[in-house]
């Protein structure tokens, strides 16, 4: 099995820390959107996609290859994500309603709601854009930003040329980046 990762995870290994940089940026959304489909919440959703790059990059030694990376982060964030929403589950099943609930939250937040909330609101539109898409532009989208499936492997899968693949996903996310342009 190719993987395009491999010698960034090799590099990794051997101790160019700083090559994990490159793999977050190339994964992050696709683990946040895949971890936001368990949370339904932008901001959980960050904060377990983080989790799964500590346990990658943690793991990274462990890792031989009998997968794409991608599939193998795949997993550690679905795992994280599981983990987060049973200990949510064991949390609210805890709390107990008393005259000073809120008083003792210690937890203190420089974010910015406003923040979280444009994200949101740039999430939900880049949605809606998505399934605007033709059906066409819509399935190579996800096999390729969701599946991580190569253009080649796309173009055997539904029987079109590596050209229509990379046309296809051009025009796709030409769409995308121009929503994106318009709310920042």
């Amino acid at each position: 099995m190719i993987d395009d990762d491999r010698g960034t995870v090799e590099s990794i290994v051997n101790g160019n820390i700083e090559d994990f940089a490159l793999l977050v940026g190339k994964y992050q959304l696709r683990i946040i959107n895949l971890c936001m489909k368990y949370t339904k919440n932008y901001h959980d959703a960050e904060e377990v996609a983080q989790e799964s790059f500590i346990r990658a990059y943690k793991s990274l030694p462990n890792f031989r290859f009998d997968s794409k990376f991608y599939s193998w982060l795949h997993r550690i964030a679905v795992n994280c994500s599981l983990n987060y929403i049973n200990s949510k589950e064991k949390t609210k099943e805890k709390e107990t309603i008393t005259e000073n609930t809120g008083l003792n939250d210690t937890r203190a937040s420089d974010d910015n709601p406003v923040d979280y909330y444009d994200l949101e609101e740039l999430s939900n539109k880049m949605n809606k854009v998505f399934e605007s898409l033709s059906s066409e532009l819509k399935d190579v989208v996800i096999m390729s930003d969701i599946e991580g499936l190569s253009y080649e492997e796309i173009s055997h899968k539904i029987d079109i040329p590596i050209g229509t693949v990379r046309s296809r996903l051009h025009r796709a996310r030409e769409l995308m980046v121009k929503v994106i342009k318009e709310n920042i």
